[in-house]
């Protein structure tokens, strides 16, 4: 029996989308935008701001939507942008909302040349009970044969 495969994301400036649309396109994974209550700023600059600061403070934004189901799936892939060296606080937020315990968390990410830095030691810190993988370079690596290495196809 195939893997239900979940591909949830945040996009800021619509890489990550692209990356997540590919992803899917390759495996057959169901696409689900991770959506802020908030809207973040236009500017690049004001964003970056905005990001500096919930990182400070430990903002944990809220979500406009839930994912329904989602204990349903085998491998829940997280997409997001590198903001400040890591994953958006965002991210944290949608990992706190759910119950990963046991599941495969595989979290992918697109940057203007950073890399993933810590991105998976987040996602570990808030999930301890998740198989939570290393953190895919979906911009460097977004390639059908990486990709399915790294979801040990």
């Amino acid at each position: 029996m195939a893997e239900k495969i979940l591909i949830a994301y945040y996009s800021k400036t619509g890489n990550t989308k692209r990356a997540a649309e590919e992803i899917a396109k390759m495996t057959g994974g169901t696409l689900h935008r991770i959506v802020p209550q908030k809207t973040y700023p236009d500017s690049y600059f004001a964003t970056v701001a905005v990001a500096k600061w919930e990182s400070l403070k430990g903002e944990k934004p809220a979500l406009a939507d839930k994912v329904e189901g989602i204990g349903g799936y085998d491998k829940i892939l997280v997409g997001f942008p590198i903001w400040w060296f890591g994953c958006p606080q965002l991210i944290k937020t949608f990992m706190e909302s759910y119950d990963f315990d046991g599941k495969k968390v595989y979290p992918f990410c697109t940057h203007g040349g950073s890399g993933p830095k810590n991105s998976t030691r987040d996602i570990k810190a808030i999930c301890p009970k998740a198989d939570v993988k290393d953190c895919f370079d979906a911009t460097k690596n977004l390639n059908e044969t990486a990709v399915k290495e790294w979801l040990e196809f």
